[in-house]
């Protein structure tokens, strides 16, 4: 059946809320005549005037994607419905058409999960044994029997290669696992082990562990099982597995839920010259993501990704209203990257237009953090032929540009990495990965919990000078004298580099 949540508004009335507020904010925060005159672009430094209306804008559509009333955006859910017409009435507004194909602005996909059920967990450590059931765990993922899977254990620190954990459990502890999720998946484990520390860290994830486990439908990449354990369970003692093998039988149910990456397209002048895409994730963790017991469980995503979706659509904006590209320029909002990326890899493996076409693209995560000023860095530096330009255009509207490589461990974390994986060259360019501190304390603190809410003081300086570095990128790139695109060898090129 089609997955659903609890939710303040009815559906109709969302939907209102949407096609209503979002072409008023694009008409609230439109430039005057005198700040359009010059082309945005290379053109050095917004002015203070520009700053403070782009930033104003930036905070209307993150109040309204990070309230109540978008129940934090599941896929699947009415707040997840509404969020996708607010991105499609504020496109359409600036003068965007449908980009998923000629006439539809959603790119539909069917997401499964595996609803937990009984299970079973045999733990052995040299002669001993422990059993465990439902009373003392929760498991989701496929139901399957596995026997005797050797244990590895994990920690923030490790390095996990791809595919290197076939036929082997994974145990982590709950605070690792925030950051390693979707690099022990890429590692296939047979099984993953979350030992939690203690009974409110267990009660925060038992919230979700067994109900948010989507793959898109029909996959034949089975997810493994998650096995989240409470704190006397005591799987890690000392830094260390306590347990030298689990076997495990599991059983579950599937459940379906239908989403869209929505796609919008502003036409190029000089047809045939390729295409620019910006795309951010719409989603997030919805309004049971938090204990039980918890007075607030709405995960509302103000940062992770309001903040993202607010880019992009003053970007979308901007760029509108100063003429558009030589070049066709995409947006597109995908679904489901909280649940590994999936939106984005179903575009890359089902493109509504040839991804050999597109030039560059540019990934908005997460940007609602730095300071104004703070310097600019790229998740995915090294891996495109966009560096280059990158650095120019950082520098010409008055940004600080450095490779950092603290931004290595993001890579495979966000969407790009779908694209980049398929060979189309996408980078993630922000200042919120520029402030390593800023960005690590948001990670430990508000990341992924109830607490990622709106608030008047958030910091968006950092946020807007992202808004003028991507206005200035499409410029460049999207800009057939600016930017030649390399013509890539039968080897892939570009692909090539996301392997590495």
């Amino acid at each position: 059946m089609t997955y659903a949540k609890h939710f303040r508004l009815a559906g109709a009335a969302a939907l209102a809320i949407a096609l209503c507020t979002a072409p008023s904010i694009t008409i609230a925060h439109e430039p005057d005549a005198a700040a359009t005159a010059e082309p945005l672009g290379h053109g050095g430094p917004p002015s203070e005037a520009e700053f403070q209306m782009a930033q104003a804008a930036l905070a209307a559509h993150m109040r309204i994607l990070s309230s109540d009333e978008f129940a934090g955006r599941l896929p699947g859910t009415e707040g997840g419905r509404l969020t996708q017409s607010y991105i499609i009435a504020n496109l359409q507004s600036y003068g965007f058409v449908p980009g998923a194909s000629d006439t539809s602005w959603r790119q539909p996909l069917s997401l499964e999960r595996f609803v937990a059920g009984a299970a079973e967990l045999t733990a052995k450590s040299g002669g001993a044994s422990r059993v465990l059931d439902n009373d003392m765990m929760v498991v989701s993922g496929p139901p399957q029997s596995l026997a005797d899977l050797p244990v590895v254990f994990a920690d923030a620190e490790t390095e996990v290669e791809p595919g290197s954990m076939q036929g082997k459990a994974v145990l982590i502890s709950g605070k690792d696992i925030r950051g390693m999720f979707g690099t022990l998946m890429a590692a296939q484990p047979s099984a993953l082990l979350i030992q939690t520390g203690t009974p409110e860290e267990y009660g925060m994830f038992s919230g979700f562990i067994g109900t948010s486990r989507w793959q898109v439908a029909g996959e034949d990449s089975a997810q493994p099982p998650v096995v989240l354990l409470p704190p006397e369970a005591g799987f890690i003692a000392e830094g260390a597995a306590a347990i030298d093998s689990v076997s495990l039988e599991n059983a579950s149910t599937v459940e379906t839920a239908e989403t869209a990456n929505v796609i919008g397209k502003l036409p190029g002048k000089v047809p045939g010259s390729g295409a620019i895409l910006v795309l951010s994730h719409w989603d997030h963790l919805g309004d049971e993501c938090g204990p039980i017991t918890a007075e607030d469980r709405i995960c509302n995503g103000a940062v992770d990704n309001a903040s993202g979706t607010g880019v992009m659509l003053e970007v979308a904006r901007m760029v509108a209203m100063s003429g558009g590209l030589d070049r066709d320029l995409y947006i597109m909002g995908t679904t489901a990257e909280e649940m590994g990326l999936l939106g984005a890899r179903h575009f890359a493996a089902n493109p509504p237009f040839p991804l050999d076409s597109i030039v560059a693209a540019f990934n908005i995560d997460s940007v609602a953090i730095a300071p104004r000023g703070s310097t600019t860095t790229v998740v995915g530096s090294g891996r495109t032929p966009l560096d280059e330009g990158i650095e120019m255009v950082v520098e010409s509207v008055g940004g600080t540009y450095k490779v950092d490589p603290y931004t290595e461990q993001f890579v495979r974390r966000q969407d790009g990495f779908a694209l980049l994986a398929s060979g189309v060259p996408t980078v993630l360019v922000s200042s919120s990965f520029g402030d390593e501190a800023a960005f690590s304390g948001f990670l430990e603190g508000p990341y992924h919990g109830a607490d990622d809410d709106w608030r008047e003081d958030i910091e968006l300086g950092g946020a807007t000078d992202d808004i003028f570095t991507h206005v200035a990128l499409l410029k460049h790139f999207g800009s057939v004298d600016m930017y030649t695109p390399p013509v890539k060898d039968e080897a892939g090129g570009a692909e090539d580099a996301a392997a590495e």
